[in-house]
């Protein structure tokens, strides 16, 4: 699946392989103007590039620019076309955070604040016994599941294959961790965190995820198609997988990332709760600021949002194999960018998709 030359294929064809739920949308999709992209060059690595370069330079499956509900650019590639699924990976986390947003501005998550623990009573013993529902959507639960992707014995390795066994256990998986330092310490990326919080949401509701987005956010939100979302197992009994799974149209991964340049409102109504955005993508603790994330590394980090650097508000969600997308509220920008990288990542192929939407923010400025 990560690893033959027909990843791009793969990637837009998850629910052939694996059990899914079905995210419905609703009956009419919300509309989106055409528009035209001003003529684009950027610079990375001492030349000058075009549109054309950064998706070929890139391994670009799919690639959409909004600026309010305009269509600037749109392009599909590696055989892709306006009806493909394409497989979230790590930015579906981004769409568990706001599901948990949605919940809290419902009242059924008193507060962030609180022990996650409160509300799934099993986790007593494990890395989340005394972890706040803030301390895991900011990665820093303390767990010590391991997230290194080179690594065959790593816990991510292990997520992975449960997932290809399709015999459930994803969330007991995640909960069998003890913890390796005290939480609110430090920021380590564990998908593990947002399994838990999954289970929290479908806790709370008491709705599979899937069906809370239907209800809260996809339909809402005029989404053109149902949303597929990867289960641990077939049917009633499977619970979705949280940390990455996902399926979505290019176009709805753009809608989704709107809602969030519109802070949160979609055609005169308050889809989340007033100020969830301004919470959810800026850096609020210490181990979370720039730069504190990684070594050499100048992101910070949000709840479940990766937070650019800079003078401007930009953040965007991500996944390995290069999915973005991409928000920057002041120009009421989204750039989706869709992928097939070899490699789970690529540091030269992330910091070009900063610089080309760098690039796209100054010119259609």
């Amino acid at each position: 699946m990560f690893t033959t030359p027909n990843t791009a294929v793969t990637y837009r064809n998850m629910e052939e392989i694996f059990p899914t739920r079905r995210v419905a949308a609703g009956e009419e999709a919300s509309p989106l103007q055409t528009g035209k992209l001003p003529d684009i060059r950027y610079d990375y690595d001492h030349s000058s590039h075009s549109v054309a370069d950064f998706v070929k330079r890139t391994d670009t499956t799919g690639l959409l620019i909004l600026e309010g509900d305009r269509i600037l650019f749109e392009g599909y590639y590696e055989g892709a076309d306006s009806k493909d699924l394409f497989m979230s990976f790590s930015a579906g986390k981004s769409f568990v955070s706001t599901l948990v947003g949605i919940a809290l501005g419902e009242g059924k998550i008193k507060s962030l604040g609180d022990p996650i623990a409160a509300y799934l009573p099993e986790l007593k013993g494990s890395a989340y016994e005394t972890a706040t529902i803030k301390q895991v959507l900011q990665m820093a639960s303390g767990t010590s599941y391991t997230e290194e992707y080179e690594d065959k014995n790593s816990g991510i390795a292990q997520f992975v294959a449960i997932v290809a066994r399709g015999r459930g256990g994803l969330y007991d998986f995640a909960r069998s961790f003890k913890g390796a330092e005290k939480p609110g310490t430090r920021f380590y990326y564990a998908t593990t965190n947002t399994e838990i919080l999954g289970a929290l949401v479908a806790r709370v509701t008491g709705m599979p995820l899937a069906e809370y987005m239907s209800e809260k956010l996809w339909r809402p939100l005029g989404a053109e198609a149902p949303a597929r979302w990867i289960l641990d197992q077939p049917g009633s009994a499977g619970r979705e997988v949280a940390g990455g799974g996902l399926q979505v149209r290019l176009r709805d991964y753009g809608r989704f990332g709107l809602l969030f340049a519109n802070l949160g409102r979609w055609h005169g109504r308050q889809l989340l709760p007033a100020g969830w955005v301004e919470q959810a993508t800026r850096p609020a603790d210490d181990y979370v600021q720039f730069g504190k994330l990684l070594p050499n590394y100048p992101l910070g980090y949000g709840y479940q949002w990766w937070c650019l650097p800079g003078p401007h508000h930009r953040f965007t969600a991500q996944g390995i194999h290069g999915q973005f997308v991409l928000v920057d509220p002041e120009e009421h920008l989204v750039l989706v960018k869709l992928s097939s990288w070899k490699h789970a990542w690529e540091d030269d192929k992330e910091a070009e998709t900063y610089a080309f939407f760098s690039a796209v923010a100054d010119a259609v400025r």
